[in-house]
């Protein structure tokens, strides 16, 4: 596992560009300036939320939170690019292939958690109830949102993160400060637990790998975006704790480490082996 993980990295151009001209400083100033950068884009954050909940009173909260990660792209580049004095190419934004990367990935993430869909109605864990298209509406404005927050995440974890990291440590180092911060902000969510921890390291890693083998930002944008939008729109279940209009309506048959707890699926088992046998597809066979 771990030598594949690295013969991606050895290929990368990513990591190449990231590591050139490399500043050698002490990892007290290196988590000093991690930290820092984080506060700021967090501040900004919280700041667009509270601007857009006073002027738009009654827009859902959990959609101007997703729309609120535009800040992250933004404050990313603006470091990297003026202050690291790196390309942008470093964060993983490869020419010539972001929509059919992002296109690849967003079908990587829709077939995985359809799996995860399957294998639970297959066991009895999920029901479905049928639809209402009466929610369609809402399925552009949630679209764009995920699509915001998903690459949000993925370029602050995997294109700045992992790449930040990885320039004067090892790779492995590198996905696991990745794979933390990107606990974080989940840690406050509805019915986090043990197993979301576990779930989310683990695809937090299939994401890590994706970004390596495939050396771009693309493809982990469009999987995050199709698992969390097909996950609660197109299923109607609970997205990281929360929930969200559906155009289908699939629920749990019940709480438990199987199907998952109020966190939605991504708390139970059906889904940590999903991700598992997902992880083994993307380090070792051909996509």
């Amino acid at each position: 596992m771990f030598e594949a993980i690295e013969k991606f990295a050895a290929k990368s151009v990513t990591l190449k560009e990231a590591r050139e001209n490399v500043e050698n400083i002490s990892l007290v100033k290196e988590i000093g300036i991690y930290i820092v950068l984080f506060l700021i884009l967090y501040f900004f954050m919280v700041l667009v939320v509270a601007i857009a909940g006073y002027c738009l009173g009654n827009i859902d909260n959990f959609l101007i939170s997703l729309f609120s990660f535009a800040v992250v792209p933004v404050g990313i580049y603006i470091y990297a690019t003026k202050i690291e004095k790196r390309s942008w190419r470093s964060i993983g934004f490869s020419k010539g292939n972001a929509i059919s990367s992002t296109l690849k990935g967003a079908l990587i993430g829709f077939s995985m958690f359809l799996a995860v869909v399957m294998i639970g109605l297959a066991l009895g864990q999920f029901t479905f109830s049928g639809f209402d298209f009466s929610q369609a509406i809402y399925a552009l404005p949630f679209l764009v949102a995920f699509t915001i927050q998903s690459f949000g995440e993925e370029i602050y974890t995997r294109g700045w993160t992992l790449t930040y990291f990885s320039k004067r440590h090892g790779i492995l180092t590198a996905i696991l400060a990745a794979n933390i911060i990107f606990i974080l902000p989940h840690c406050f969510n509805l019915g986090f637990d043990l197993l979301s921890i576990i779930n989310i390291f683990l695809v937090g890693t299939v994401f890590a790998v994706m970004f390596l083998r495939f050396d771009n930002i693309w493809i982990c944008g469009g999987a995050h975006t199709a698992w969390n939008f097909s996950q609660g729109i197109i299923f109607g279940f609970s997205v990281s704790g929360a929930p969200t209009p559906s155009l289908l309506k699939f629920s749990q048959a019940g709480q438990n480490i199987i199907a998952g707890g109020i966190f939605g699926p991504e708390s139970g088992l059906i889904a940590t082996g999903v991700i598992v046998v997902s992880l083994i597809i993307m380090m070792y066979y051909k996509i």
